[in-house]
């Protein structure tokens, strides 16, 4: 496994949209979440040592900070403790991951892992490539430390061989604590790129996929730290089992989301950001097909900052009912973009 830095901190809550139809494999309705349009944000409650929450942002919602609904929005749970009992890293069971159109447009999935993806991070020169061939099963990634969430439950991240995009291995998250674990790199050795950069992930999520029994289950999967936590790679889930893509800070208060014109499937999936702190602007890509309703320039909102890490495994907010399996290869952030191949 290659790499390129370390250090973190973290928690958060959830950010969601619109009524929606799901494009793609089947169609979904309502988000089942009480929103009634726009972007319906509450309290980051299961922030671990503030617990403070916030009212929604761009359209009504207010928030209950710890159950459920409110006036057009849900809250992520509590502020400490939350549920534990993950099925352990090394479960490994069908896989499935997001399928996905952007904006309601077509797009596939990737081909990836068995099937012949490409080599990892072997003869890239990106700023910062991992493709976590490098450490011991279930441990921390080489170059990396445990960035600890807010549940009282430690654990439930690290590499595994079930599944991998590329190489033998891959970074794992596979829990039902909310507030679990993640793992964290510093990004002090990319200078100027760690605040604009174009970044990529490769993702892969377990079945049964994850999907709440009422309101929404709101999952980060990547996230660059800072003066707070810009989610760069975050979604929603509704009780349909489609799910939404979102930028989205501890706070609620900001800034983005689209639809929810996604499900997940047996496939790898890209992801694929691009942020400027000085010019406060984010654009977000899946499967190579940009998510436009994501885009934003000039937001203060956004509260974007100095990035010392990024953090990468899955962080959950309200508690699923089955566990939120998902597995991260190939890793990459650079000055251009990446893509997906």
């Amino acid at each position: 496994m290659h790499i390129a830095m370390n250090g973190l901190l973290s928690r958060s809550r959830h950010g969601l949209l619109v009524a929606a139809f799901a494009v793609s494999c089947s169609p979904a309705a309502s988000p089942g979440d009480g929103t009634d349009g726009g972007i319906a944000n509450t309290s980051d409650a299961a922030a671990a040592s503030s617990g403070a929450s916030s009212a929604a942002s761009t359209s009504p919602g207010g928030s209950d900070a710890s159950s459920g609904t409110s006036s057009g929005g849900t809250s992520d749970g509590p502020s400490s403790g939350g549920t534990s009992g993950g099925s352990g890293l090394g479960s490994s069971g069908a896989s499935a991951a997001g399928s996905g159109t952007s904006d309601g447009g077509s797009g596939g999935p990737l081909v990836g892992g068995e099937a012949g993806a490409s080599a990892g991070c072997t003869g890239k020169s990106y700023k910062l490539c991992e493709d976590f061939e490098s450490g011991t099963v279930a441990g921390t990634p080489t170059g990396w430390t445990s960035l600890t969430g807010y549940a009282t439950q430690r654990g439930g991240v690290g590499l595994a061989n079930d599944a991998f995009h590329s190489g033998s291995m891959s970074l794992k998250s596979d829990s039902m604590s909310n507030g679990q674990d993640r793992v964290q790199k510093s990004l002090a050795a990319l200078g100027p790129t760690a605040t604009k950069h174009w970044g990529r992930i490769f993702y892969k999520v377990g079945s049964p996929a994850p999907k709440p029994n009422s309101n929404v289950l709101h999952i980060t999967f990547t996230a660059l730290e800072g003066t707070t936590e810009n989610r760069v790679v975050d979604t929603v889930i509704n009780t349909n089992g489609a799910h939404q893509w979102l930028f989205n800070i501890p706070s609620d208060k900001c800034c983005s989301a689209s639809a929810y014109n996604w499900t997940f499937d047996t496939s790898w999936h890209c992801a694929e950001w691009s942020i400027d702190v000085a010019a406060k602007s984010f654009r977000f890509f899946s499967d190579s097909k940009e998510v436009t309703q994501l885009a934003f320039m000039g937001n203060t909102g956004a509260l974007m900052s100095n990035y010392t890490n990024i953090a990468l495994g899955t962080i959950f907010y309200q508690t699923p009912p089955t566990p939120v399996v998902v597995w991260f290869d190939d890793l990459a952030i650079d000055d251009n973009q990446i893509g997906c191949q």
